[in-house]
């Protein structure tokens, strides 16, 4: 049998055969082969019941996992069809020729994912672990907005409005990254702001080399300025270089924009 990683790992990691068995039957061992075993005790299916379709579904705002079977998945798939293929039509496994993506419907557009199709004698495995899409989506949208107001404001020499919205750039575009983590604290956005979490989480996740050092000590030098700049402080951020600042928040944005991708 043959084992196939597609969606994020068949471009970025490179897994011998050894390891994907090893992958594959941890997922079976830890998710799957216990769920059919509570399946056939409450008889909910019949000892023997072939399995090809599996799904496993991290959902953080519900706070626990859901195991779905054959026909209880819901994935969208992107494939090359041997056939012209008319919108809505029931298609079979004769019709499709290659797999080459699988997605999460819009039901369950936050979560994270681990999805089997049993497709012509061999297992396909897509996951992705990155939660939070479409809030990460907003939160990016957002950042864009708040960018491009500090650049007009830099352009302008309005430094007071810069750095207000150049902190509130860098801060969204620091929440769309951690977003994608399963750290359900992240979710409750006046608790995160308040206590400054993001600054910690960011600067911890820097710390591992998963982001720029530059965006954690940027976004802590915007909050100090800020307050220096909109709360009339002091003059403090009249002796910082703009410039260079503005060209980190615009790479803390594509980096955000990039890790959706």
């Amino acid at each position: 049998m043959r084992l196939r990683f597609i969606k994020m790992v068949e471009n970025k990691l490179n897994f011998d055969d050894e390891t994907k068995q090893r992958v594959f039957q941890q997922v079976m061992d830890i998710f799957v082969n216990p769920e059919i075993e509570r399946r056939i005790k409450r008889r909910a299916i019949k000892e023997g019941t072939p399995i090809t379709r599996i799904q496993i579904v991290f959902n953080l705002d519900k706070g626990k996992n859901e195991i779905r079977l054959n026909e209880e998945v819901k994935a969208i798939i992107n494939g090359k069809a041997t056939r012209d293929i008319q919108k809505g039509e029931v298609i079979y496994e004769s019709d499709i020729d290659d797999i080459g993506e699988i997605e999460l419907t819009d039901e369950d557009i936050n979560c994270g994912h681990i999805t089997l199709l049993f497709f012509r004698n061999n297992w396909i495995i897509s996951f992705d672990f990155r939660y939070n899409q479409e809030r990460v989506k907003e939160h990016i949208e957002a950042s864009k907005e708040f960018y491009e107001t500090a650049i007009n404001s830099l352009e302008n020499n309005r430094l007071r409005a810069f750095y207000e919205n150049a902190f509130a750039t860098a801060e969204l575009s620091a929440k769309s990254i951690l977003l994608l983590l399963p750290d359900k604290d992240i979710l409750n956005d006046k608790s995160f702001r308040s206590h400054g979490k993001i600054e910690k989480k960011l600067t911890s996740w820097a710390n591992l080399g998963n982001v720029k050092p530059e965006f954690s000590t940027i976004l802590s030098k915007l909050k100090s300025l800020r307050d220096s700049a909109r709360y009339v402080h002091s003059e403090d951020y009249k002796s910082e270089d703009s410039n260079k600042i503005k060209e980190i928040i615009k790479e803390m944005v594509k980096s955000a924009e990039d890790s959706i991708k």
